[in-house]
């Protein structure tokens, strides 16, 4: 449940915030809705190394914080991510990053943070047989062309 939902203030909630931020270089914000296509989630802290934020809509809850959480991991550890990147994710499903213009509207504690610093990774879920069916498709259409 949301945190000012449960009744706490929007400094308690800063305040967990920085504390997150302070303790493992980042936070994980969840924007809960009991249908899980209307979930979004992103990362607050990675601007700070000069790292792009992660944003997430459309998976459920316990799947968007496990999956900003290692990703926000990676990145401390030296992984970096940018638009056209993918990762593996569970299920054989791909993760797909794209730059996301305009994501102080859905990031809204990240925009407050870091105004024009903040730079935002979109994660869309990809089935990794239609990427690969649709490249070596793709491929095929230009090796013909040639």
């Amino acid at each position: 449940m949301c945190l000012m939902c449960e009744g706490k203030s929007a400094a308690e909630v800063e305040r967990r915030i920085n504390g997150h931020i302070a303790e493992h270089g980042f936070s994980v914000i969840c924007v809960q809705d009991p249908n899980p296509k209307r979930v979004i989630g992103y990362t607050v802290g990675l601007t700070k190394i000069g790292q792009p934020e992660f944003l997430v809509r459309g998976v459920c809850q316990e799947d968007t914080m496990m999956m900003l959480d290692g990703l926000a991991r990676d990145v401390l550890r030296g992984a970096r991510y940018a638009h056209g990147h993918t990762a593996d994710w569970k299920g054989g499903q791909w993760l797909y990053f794209v730059s996301k213009n305009g994501a102080g509207k859905q990031a809204v504690v990240a925009y407050r943070r870091y105004a024009a610093a903040l730079r935002v990774l979109e994660i869309h879920l990809v089935d990794r047989d239609l990427v690969q069916h649709a490249c070596k498709g793709h491929r095929d259409r230009v090796a013909g062309a040639v």
